[in-house]
């Protein structure tokens, strides 16, 4: 299944100049708004945000930490590519079961197992989702 947004109506917010992209000051910056939307993403899907998005390190105890773990999902999915995200998800996912990992002619990242497994306890305790 291929991960999107759906939304019911998108918000904007008032518009605000001179911040980045998370909200921080930044002299000539670019106007923004503030847009809210809801995105579905699967086990799969979370666990490869948080294991494979390039510049995001949840340290072990960020593990045990609800909001730390929101937070990096919301990062990572900012900075997604949707089509590796899909395949990326099929490959953890198959890793944390200790599945076969189908050969689709990419190269995967290695990833530490009892890391991911860490991860994977706190998706499901975070979000309620299960591989």
């Amino acid at each position: 299944m291929m991960p999107g947004i759906v939304s019911d109506r998108l918000t904007a917010g008032q518009v605000v100049d001179n911040l980045d992209v998370f909200g921080e000051p930044e002299t000539g910056a670019p106007t923004r708004v503030t847009l809210q939307f809801r995105t579905c993403l699967s086990f799969g899907e979370l666990l490869a945000l948080l294991v494979f998005t390039p510049g995001l390190n949840l340290l072990w105890e960020e593990l045990d930490d609800d909001d730390a773990v929101r937070w990096a999902v919301h990062f990572a999915a900012l900075t997604a590519d949707v089509m590796d995200l899909y395949y990326l998800a099929a490959y953890a996912t198959a890793l944390y079961q200790g599945a076969e990992v189908v050969e689709t002619g990419r190269v995967y990242p290695t990833v530490d197992g009892e890391y991911l497994t860490a991860v994977g306890r706190a998706v499901t305790r975070v979000f309620g989702v299960a591989a």
